[in-house]
């Protein structure tokens, strides 16, 4: 991947830009244990919140409104056919372990524009249509990022850069179940985890998408929800619409 440049702010947090598919901010903000957290109520299958008391409600409601998990978005027989055309383009890659700014460990990634598979291009349309349904005034961009981690790869916190992408981002879970960590940028101990369970698409919106930093776990021993979530190799098709014209 090259990079071609990046912009340290005053705050120490970094707008990076990369050529040709991942644009962040990035975090390196070390995130404290909460005290005295509710977990939601909100989808509780998928989504494991950590809200201190006072701020329980209102953070749920937020999660409530602006971020979904769609299980079985797609079948194993798409899923195996999506995967056999991403291979082709993959396959000339290697992982890489050594992301500039350390971001992302054991990865490759590319993107697509038209899929040479008709039915490919049906099913990446149907999720389209699924992630912006509600949102009549956006732009979905034509071109979808695929990011294939590793089994002990992993992508750290970060939120994608408002001069790239709009107010919605959507991921297509493939091969393996993940957890992702979504924590307030300027209160990280308000976090919450969420279970991409394989074949799901995320859709993630407006307070959550532009407030809250998002990363995939690498496999570990923590438990969600009292059940052990083995992450593998993950292949991830991510969706962004247009950022608005200013």
């Amino acid at each position: 991947m090259k990079i071609t440049s990046f912009l340290k702010t005053s705050t120490n947090k970094f707008v990076v830009l990369h050529e040709p598919v991942t644009r962040l901010r990035r975090f390196t903000t070390s995130v404290p244990e909460a005290h005295s957290l509710l977990a939601c109520n909100n989808n509780k299958q998928y989504i494991d919140c950590r809200f201190p008391k006072e701020v329980a409600a209102s953070r749920q409601n937020v999660f409530d409104r602006y971020f979904t998990v769609v299980p079985d978005a797609v079948t194993e027989n798409e899923e195996v056919q999506l995967i056999d055309e991403i291979e082709k383009s993959l396959k000339r890659l290697r992982y890489q372990h050594d992301h500039w700014d350390d971001a992302i460990h054991g990865y490759r990634e590319t993107e697509v524009v038209v899929w040479k598979n008709q039915t490919n291009g049906d099913i990446i349309q149907r999720l389209r249509s699924l992630a912006f349904k509600d949102d009549s005034n956006t732009v979905p961009m034509q071109r979808v990022h695929v990011l294939d981690i590793c089994d002990d790869g992993y992508v750290k916190a970060h939120v994608d850069s408002i001069k790239f992408c709009g107010n919605i981002i959507a991921g297509l879970s493939l091969l393996s179940d993940s957890i992702m960590r979504l924590a307030d940028e300027a209160e990280p101990h308000i976090h919450v985890r969420a279970l991409l369970p394989r074949r799901s698409l995320y859709i993630m919106k407006d307070d959550v998408r532009y407030k809250y930093t998002h990363e995939i776990l690498p496999d570990n021993d923590e438990p969600f929800n009292g059940k052990r979530i083995v992450r593998k190799r993950r292949v991830s098709i991510v969706f962004r619409n247009e950022p608005p014209v200013s």
